[in-house]
């Protein structure tokens, strides 16, 4: 089974670099399936119904999100919306009453393939509960699934790691998310879990994480300066993994990140 996993699609220029990549890196690589973190879709800021027809449009299987999904209130009525609510998720660890599901459990292929998305807790102002131990209630309930992947949106290495290493020959893959700068750090561990550090941005290439530099630049030197949007054309940059599972095992067998800079 091969999964391709999109890092956070930041913006409008987020949506035209998949637009661009997804139907040449599908026709040569040959994935399965295919996944997308959404959290940033709509002007960097949460998803909408408009910006995941998009999406849908180019027949992307299944959304993760995170912290930043609730920043675009009219877009969480997508959750419950039932051409999404199967195959959108938010982190399972956090607003627990809000709407939507935490995983989300698909088929290809004659395999089932159970999707997590779960929020770190360092340096994290939305924190929630623990991601270790919220990871442990949803595989027990679901020992049936033989694949196992986990988008872990967080920003410190250190956690990731950590929970890369704990979930080791339970999950199939733990692809990180959130920091939007691609890391080259894609291994195996020891039980057979394919894991990197984050999977990088998908949008402004000279912008910071994805957003305009200046009014970024200017938010560390004023306090008070206002919020920035993300860059909206120039050189962009596509980033995902392709992870190459063993269905009978659940465990990865291969991992290739790709990465692609162009101009929007």
């Amino acid at each position: 089974m091969k999964i391709l996993f999109f890092g956070d699609i930041v913006g409008s220029i987020g949506r035209k670099v998949i637009a661009s990549t997804l139907p040449e890196w599908r026709e040569k690589f040959s994935p399965d399936f295919v996944l997308a973190n959404v959290e940033n879709l709509s002007h960097g800021r949460g998803i909408s119904a408009k910006t995941l027809l998009e999406l849908d449009a180019l027949h992307i299987d299944a959304y993760t999100s995170g912290n930043h999904v609730w920043e675009n209130a009219s877009g969480l009525s997508c959750f419950s919306d039932p051409r999404w609510s199967k195959r959108l998720i938010r982190p399972a660890n956090i607003r627990p009453g809000n709407a939507g599901n935490g995983y989300m459990i698909l088929e290809k292929n004659n395999s089932k393939i159970l999707v997590i998305n779960l929020l770190g807790n360092l340096l994290m102002k939305d924190a929630g509960s623990n991601p270790f131990l919220e990871f442990d209630k949803i595989i027990s309930a679901n020992e049936s699934c033989r694949i196992v992947i986990v988008d872990f949106h967080a920003e410190t290495t250190s956690e990731k790691e950590a929970f890369g290493l704990y979930v080791d020959g339970r999950a199939s893959a733990v692809l990180g998310t959130h920091t939007h700068v691609p890391t080259a750090d894609q291994k195996i561990l020891p039980a057979g879990c394919g894991y990197v550090t984050d999977i990088g941005r998908n949008g402004g290439h000279h912008s910071v994480v994805g957003f305009e530099a200046q009014p970024a630049i200017q938010k560390f030197l004023h306090a008070d300066a206002k919020a920035y949007d993300p860059q909206k054309s120039g050189l962009a940059e596509a980033n995902a993994i392709l992870v190459t599972i063993d269905s009978e095992t659940g465990r990865t067998t291969a991992m290739e990140r790709l990465r692609n800079i162009f101009a929007v």
